[in-house]
């Protein structure tokens, strides 16, 4: 193998383990909707401190190729995707951050059925990452282009938050009498930051179209 595809591999490796560490926050602070403790929220920043600093090494790293090996075509795309993603999924991991914090000033079970869909949003964004990781790892614009679609069902069980958060009976609610506004608002906070988890899943996906068949598919182009 040559030094330059070994050394590839050992930057894929290196975004691999990103990536594990993104899905590890991401699982920790969608378990953490039912629950949370210190514990849980001590680990969380410890990983967004450790997920930062792979960020900047993956991205020296590519600097550093690029230099060295002034690679054209489908390598050039490979290491400019990569770099891209790895921002991608540091974001990830600040989107999981925000959660927890979002989890401070929320009782997840004084407002029942909001808890369910976010419970579900959250689910489902875990999903989504995991295929947008897959279709880097293996290649695969087929999953990647597939897994474009499931960011709307998503954004779908954000807006019915939204509407069931904020519709003229809890308005009304809010301001006639005692309720739960700091939890109402930390719910939106957070499926917020669900929605933004799937964006960031989407834009690995228009990545990897990129990385494989060179084609630009951002912004709906």
């Amino acid at each position: 193998m040559k030094k330059f595809d070994q050394e590839l591999t050992d930057l894929q490796h290196r975004l691999v383990q990103m990536a594990e560490r993104a899905e590890s926050m991401l699982a920790l602070a969608v378990d953490s909707l039912d629950s949370i403790d210190d514990k849980t929220r001590e680990n969380i920043h410890e990983q967004e401190q450790e997920l930062d600093q792979m960020q900047m090494d993956v991205d020296q790293e590519v600097v550093r190729m690029l230099t060295v090996f002034t690679p054209v075509a489908s390598d050039l795309r490979y290491l400019l995707t990569t770099s891209h993603i790895a921002t991608s999924l540091e974001r990830m991991g600040d989107q999981a951050t925000n959660i927890i914090n979002s989890l401070e000033m929320m009782h997840l079970k004084s407002v029942a059925s909001p808890q369910d869909r976010l419970l579900q949003m959250g689910k489902m964004t875990r999903e989504i990452v995991h295929d947008a990781v897959t279709a880097y790892v293996n290649k695969d614009a087929d999953l990647a282009e597939s897994t474009l679609g499931h960011d709307e069902l998503i954004d779908s069980l954000n807006d019915q938050i939204m509407k069931e958060l904020l519709s003229d009976e809890v308005v009304l609610e809010m301001i006639s009498g005692p309720t739960d506004i700091a939890g109402r608002l930390s719910q939106i906070l957070i499926g917020r930051s669900l929605e933004r988890v799937g964006d960031q899943a989407c834009n690995i996906c228009e990545e990897v179209i990129y990385m494989v068949k060179g084609d630009d598919v951002r912004h709906g182009h």
